[in-house]
């Protein structure tokens, strides 16, 4: 297992050597954060730099190279004036799942409402639901299985947003989450973690399960958060 913290401030030298007072702001997001990582996972950083240009990424890029565990290295890097301007849809997300390292994040991001993170949830189920039935029609059965537990990670985000909508809780870890859940929700949420942990599954009642809990959050999200 790496340790986040170690990488975490090696990167952050590095970066500040490089960009000086440029670099405005490192933080620790993923699994590492939520104390869920495995020797498998990666480790997610955020970086956001003032003015960033192209070249910048190829600087950051470098940096990342010189560490220990550089394949392991994920994360979202972006400029500070775009993150200003960011869609207040992501903004409650991005708050809630990251730890701030260097700089205060909520300072650099657009405020949000309780309809941007209502759109959030919409938005993504409908994405998720698009596109399992869209691989359901036009993809291969292999390519279904293959696909199903990937497309079951977004599960737990969705989640975490509409128990926040539904108690005004924001719970960071997947057991923890799934402790406030009942009936189709922790269901669902159970079968993502299994899946996660490429625990076998009978493709048919997986893709059901998803299938119907996406409808029932569309319709509940409407009418019910």
């Amino acid at each position: 297992m790496i340790d986040s913290y170690q990488y975490i401030s090696s990167l952050t030298a590095l970066l500040q050597e490089h960009f000086g007072e440029r670099l405005v702001y490192v933080g620790l997001q993923g699994s590492y954060l939520r104390g869920e990582a495995t020797e498998e996972s990666d480790i997610d950083i955020m970086v956001v730099i003032s003015d960033m240009m192209p070249e910048d990424l190829s600087a950051y890029r470098e940096a990342i190279a010189a560490l220990e565990h550089s394949d392991k290295s994920c994360g979202f890097i972006c400029g500070m004036e775009e993150l200003r301007s960011w869609n207040p849809l992501e903004i409650c997300h991005l708050l809630h799942t990251t730890e701030d390292h260097l700089g205060v994040l909520r300072e650099l991001v657009p405020a949000y409402t309780e309809h941007d993170v209502r759109s959030f949830v919409k938005l993504s189920l409908g994405n998720l639901y698009h596109e399992i039935c869209h691989r359901f029609i036009h993809s291969s059965k292999e390519r279904n299985i293959a696909a199903l537990p990937y497309a079951y990670k977004s599960v737990f985000f969705i989640l975490q947003n509409m128990h926040y909508l539904e108690s005004g809780e924001f719970i960071g870890t997947k057991n923890e989450l799934r402790k406030a859940l009942a009936c189709s929700d922790r269901r669902v949420l159970d079968t993502a973690i299994s899946l996660g942990k490429g625990e076998p599954f009978d493709f048919d009642d997986a893709f059901e399960l998803l299938y119907l809990w996406c409808r029932e959050a569309l319709i509940r999200t409407t009418m019910h958060i």
